[in-house]
């Protein structure tokens, strides 16, 4: 019997299975901050809670184990490319990737392809201390993994498996604790991915903040013209919790459900979805184990072949020849080097020797202040500039009946901050629309709405500004 498992914000959860069949489940709590979004804060402790479930469940580690793993700090994007082969496409993802570490050399890269006309590949990479971290932490415990699966690429394995998620726009939403994962898909293909943070202490509240994340993906569809969603499906949400949101919900139109992974064994609960996709789809997918094994050979191919053996043979050869010159050589020398001590202590050069430190450091003092006023211009000439006309299209000129009543502009980042108050939603995609026609903006993004004591809408967005043009 296999094992499928996945370690949450509060328990591991292990699935034993053979093909494709579950035959038992089983879940082992585990004290808030061990894992956090998919990185394991306390190894050792977890080490204990493993040694201790395998203790406890013998039958589950017999015949191989996988772990499947979930987080933001396991990147993953869709990316379009041309068609390359198996090293281009890695090399692609590296450099795709680059900026979230210092070394390359580090980055434990991965990819799938996606069916789609534009030839879509899905890309992933997280640290290889990530990945090294999981690894050992099992191995501690006596668990040896077969493979360390990525969530997503599971998720996307399940919407293709799945016809009737590929009819329309739909969300589908991972809860995991205070963390969410929202995929949007149009017609089976994913085209968005965010993950929010879910605050409050009652469920009511948590709620409320998965619906707010809602409203963010609506508004992403239609400023896209991707169509309007009609199905927002919730994966760790029991029939309780849907009904739940169901009465907050502000948007009728809108099916808010959930969707049992595996049908077939009823002990397995709405949150072993990953175990349960791990099982199904897993295989599928990228592997993080055999990925970081491509990254050892990358690593290693970049280093110079090892032609020192002969090179040190031919040295020592040159080395023997030279000594036997040297040592004739010597008494020479030490004449010469006495005479050179002679001169350098003299006290002529002593005190040139003192002049010239005196005029090194008066050298050094003033070329300290000139990098000071190269760094100060550099800096400055880093900040944009945003123009006033800029700020009169977004508070006055922009035609829209939206009053703004906050506006903070960013200068290191180039991003204005702006709160305003309107009818309603329809109305601030009409003011979102109105700054992308006037050229102000490059990219806008919600930060959150509400409605004010008066009834009006309220809403939040950051406006990065065009500044190329700005004068």
């Amino acid at each position: 019997m296999k094992s499928s498992i996945y370690i949450s914000a509060e328990q591991i959860q292990v699935i034993g299975y053979n093909g494709n069949s579950a035959k038992r489940f089983a879940a082992y709590p585990i004290p808030e901050g061990t894992v956090y979004n998919g990185t394991i804060t306390d190894s050792a402790f977890l080490t204990e809670c493993l040694a201790s479930m395998k203790k406890d469940h013998p039958d589950f580690f017999k015949s191989g184990a996988s772990l499947i793993v979930d987080g933001s700090t396991i990147l993953s994007r869709r990316l379009t490319t041309p068609k390359l082969g198996n090293k281009q496409y890695l090399q692609l993802v590296r450099d795709d990737f680059a900026d979230s570490v210092e070394n390359t050399d580090d980055l434990v890269c991965g990819y799938r392809k996606l069916p789609s006309a534009e030839n879509a590949i899905l890309a992933c990479a997280v640290n290889k201390s990530q990945v090294d971290s999981y690894v050992s932490t099992f191995m501690r415990a006596g668990i040896k993994l077969d493979a360390i699966h990525v969530g997503v690429g599971a998720i996307l394995s399940f919407v293709k498996s799945k016809p009737d998620l590929q009819k329309s726009v739909i969300v589908i939403n991972i809860i995991d604790g205070v963390t969410m994962l929202s995929m949007l898909f149009v017609e089976g293909s994913n085209v968005f991915m965010t993950r929010s943070r879910l605050y409050g202490e009652e469920k009511e509240q948590v709620f409320q903040n998965v619906l707010e994340n809602l409203n963010g993906l609506i508004q992403f569809a239609r400023s896209q013209s991707l169509g309007e969603i009609t199905k927002s499906y919730y994966l760790g949400a029991n029939e309780s919790d849907i009904r739940l949101l169901e009465a907050f919900n502000p948007y009728t139109d809108i099916q808010l459900d959930t969707i049992t992974i595996y049908e077939s064994f009823g002990e397995i609960p709405p949150t072993a979805h990953f175990a349960s996709l791990n099982m199904l789809y897993g295989d599928d997918g990228i592997d993080l184990i055999a990925a970081r094994a491509e990254l050892e050979k990358y690593v290693k191919a970049k280093k110079p072949k090892k032609l020192w053996i002969p090179l040190l043979a031919a040295y020592i050869v040159v080395l023997a020849a030279m000594a036997v010159y040297l040592w004739w050589q010597n008494a020479n020398v030490d004449r010469q080097i006495a005479d050179l001590d002679s001169y350098i202590t003299s006290p002529d050069i002593v005190q040139k020797q003192t002049e010239i430190n005196d005029l090194n450091k008066e050298i050094t003092y003033y070329g300290e202040i000139a990098r000071q006023i190269d760094d100060k211009t550099a800096w400055e000439n880093t900040m944009p500039k945003a123009a006033s006309h800029m700020m009169d299209m977004i508070v006055y000129l922009h035609g829209v009946a939206v009053t703004v009543t906050s506006f903070e502009f960013n200068e290191a980042t180039g991003v204005v901050r702006v709160s305003a108050t309107c009818a309603d939603a329809n109305v601030s995609a009409d003011y979102v629309d109105a700054l992308y026609r006037s050229g102000v903006a490059s990219s806008i993004g919600y930060q959150g709405y509400g409605s004010g004591q008066d009834g009006l809408f309220t809403f939040s967005i950051d406006i990065t500004l065009n500044v190329g043009g700005a004068e």
